[in-house]
């Protein structure tokens, strides 16, 4: 008669020796289900679905030892239907135009370029046309992407304009008075 202690050790004895069966075969299937799942469109993602797949049939404790590569088969296929439904979706919420994130700036940074549009409009010299537009504009509170638009160029040049206009103004104030290179103003 099998004490409760005997009947334990003998089922985690055939579990153990199940669980050594079953890796040994799956290490045999690795190759054929990789190649499986990269003709099933994968791609880098194969090995990592085949081991998934490896996993879910080891958690299957009624998975008969005869169908052990049909159900690894089948697992792999439908994982990587799911992989690629998910990069799918992924992709078209990465570029519908109503999903993409709000470009969004910083409102120190504005008041701050503001404030110091104000003041070197207060305080210019001989600036160009544009680059009074760029301060003007911007010591209105106006966001670099919109000056852009008016003025129909790009962020960068833009912001190039007015810091160009800034340098200038800088020399400018630079001659005017020697205190004011101290300072660095």
């Amino acid at each position: 008669m099998l004490t409760n202690q005997k009947a334990g050790a003998l089922l985690d004895g055939c579990a153990r020796s199940r669980s050594e069966e079953f890796w040994r075969e799956c290490v045999d299937l690795r190759p054929a289900l990789i190649r499986i799942a990269v003709r099933a469109g994968a791609g880098e993602a194969a090995e990592d679905l085949v081991h998934e797949a490896f996993i879910r049939a080891m958690e299957f404790p009624a998975l008969d030892p005869q169908r052990v590569m049909p159900f690894l088969v089948a697992v792999v296929k439908r994982l990587c239907v799911d992989e690629a439904r998910r990069s799918t979706t992924a992709r078209q919420v990465a570029t519908h135009a109503r999903l993409l994130p709000l470009d969004v700036t910083d409102p120190a940074e504005s008041i701050s370029d503001q404030a110091e549009a104000e003041w070197l409009v207060a305080h210019c010299g001989k600036l160009s046309r544009r680059e009074r537009y760029v301060l003007l504009w911007l010591s209105h509170g106006l966001p670099h992407d919109e000056i852009s638009r008016r003025l129909g160029t790009t962020r960068r040049a833009t912001e190039c304009i007015a810091s160009r206009a800034r340098c200038r103004v800088r020399q400018w104030m630079a001659r005017r008075s020697p205190v004011n290179r101290v300072f660095g103003c």
